[in-house]
């Protein structure tokens, strides 16, 4: 018995069409397997996350500030004295604190979820060290982010009396806002985070530099992050990044 000639050609189109869409699947995660193939060769041939400063970023500094005024005033006593804290630790709610067993088991106690990923352990070897060899200004003292601008602001007298804010209220409380472009030695850089709240800030330094008790993973720093925020992380031994400044604001005091 004979297939009528017309249903051949219905089982023909059928075929085909069925064919035609094996093959645009097929095609489909082809696409898609190069595809990813490609990002995986361009992830391994892009060069490694560096904190170090290339010479390139060096040289494009040195060009930008090259003609940026000498700081003076309390804005040079300010920067003189950040330069001796570039070393320290960071401990949250820390203020210049001798890093002891007794301070770092309170503070823990506080706040536990801020010496995670060995961040505890390597604060209780500097603890213990310094117990039996002496405490070292400032690789054995800690600060938090505010914590460095208000040691600084209450050992050089900025306010007549000890005084101590977060981030959050530093920013709103002695700062005008001012613009990222507006930035001059002695102004504060801060983070904003998706809640809307200032969490973070930093002091601004010379030729572009940032002073900065980072996290419990880098410590007191000085780097130019402006544009970069990157980091050595001292205790797992990597190389981290934190999200860029957003938020920027002059004190009244230096207005």
């Amino acid at each position: 018995m004979s297939i009528p000639r017309q249903n051949i050609i219905i089982l023909n189109k059928c075929r085909a069409f069925y064919i035609i869409k094996a093959m645009k699947k097929i095609m489909t995660l082809c696409t898609i397997t190069l595809l990813i193939i490609g990002l995986a060769l361009c992830a391994s041939c892009a060069p490694p996350l560096s904190a170090q400063e290339s010479s390139q970023e060096s040289a494009t500094y040195e060009r930008i500030y090259a003609s940026e005024p000498q700081p003076t005033g309390k804005v040079k006593e300010l920067l003189d004295f950040l330069d001796t804290c570039v070393g320290g630790q960071y401990i949250y709610g820390a203020q210049g604190h001798k890093i002891t067993p007794d301070y770092l088991a309170s503070s823990y106690a506080i706040y536990e979820n801020y010496f995670s990923h060995g961040r505890y352990e390597y604060f209780a070897d500097i603890a213990e060290s310094c117990e039996s060899g002496g405490y070292a200004f400032p690789v054995s003292y800690a600060w938090d982010c505010s914590g460095l601008w208000w040691y600084a602001a209450n050992k050089l007298n900025f306010y007549g009396e000890p005084t101590d804010m977060t981030a959050n209220g530093t920013y709103h409380t002695i700062c005008t806002p001012i613009t990222k472009d507006e930035l001059r030695p002695g102004d504060l850089v801060f983070l904003r985070d998706p809640t809307g709240k200032i969490s973070h800030m930093g002091i601004v330094g010379s030729a572009g530099y940032i002073y900065e008790a980072a996290s419990g993973f880098v410590g007191v720093v000085k780097k130019r992050t402006i544009d970069n925020r990157v980091y050595d992380d001292i205790i797992r031994g990597k190389v981290i990044r934190y999200p860029a400044w957003n938020v920027f604001g002059r004190p009244k005091i230096f207005e």
